[in-house]
């Protein structure tokens, strides 16, 4: 015996690894819907901000589309896409990585249904 540690699965390793950015991507899902449900009682006074990440899964689109509505928003003088001061927040206005903007979930739902054209929303 040379008393060396057993060497860890490569392959549990993985599954873990796995396992636990699926139960963080849940907790995301969960963390958001309740902040939807908390502004829907405060009568769409934002209580919380999201990430980025967060609300690209919220929406069901990649962390880029986030990206690219926020240079619509940008190169439109605010008309359309994401806007700052409504849909999304700095916290250092000199800030351009926009995985550290926080976002107002209710806002950016709000607007995205608000998109469709030709949709009854009674």
């Amino acid at each position: 015996m040379t008393g060396r540690p057993p060497t860890p699965n490569k392959k549990k390793m993985i599954d873990y690894t796995r396992d636990l950015r699926k139960l963080t991507e849940v907790l995301e899902s969960i963390d958001t819907n309740l902040q939807i449900l908390a502004n829907a009682k405060s009568h769409n006074i934002a209580t919380a901000f999201i990430s980025r990440k967060a609300m690209a899964a919220r929406l069901g689109v990649a962390p880029v589309v986030i990206d690219k509505l926020i240079h619509t928003g940008v190169a439109s003088g605010g008309t359309s896409g994401l806007v700052e001061g409504v849909h999304y927040a700095k916290l250092d206005p000199s800030e351009t990585n926009t995985s550290r903007f926080l976002f107002d979930s209710t806002k950016v739902l709000q607007a995205a249904w608000e998109n469709f054209t030709g949709y009854a929303n009674d």
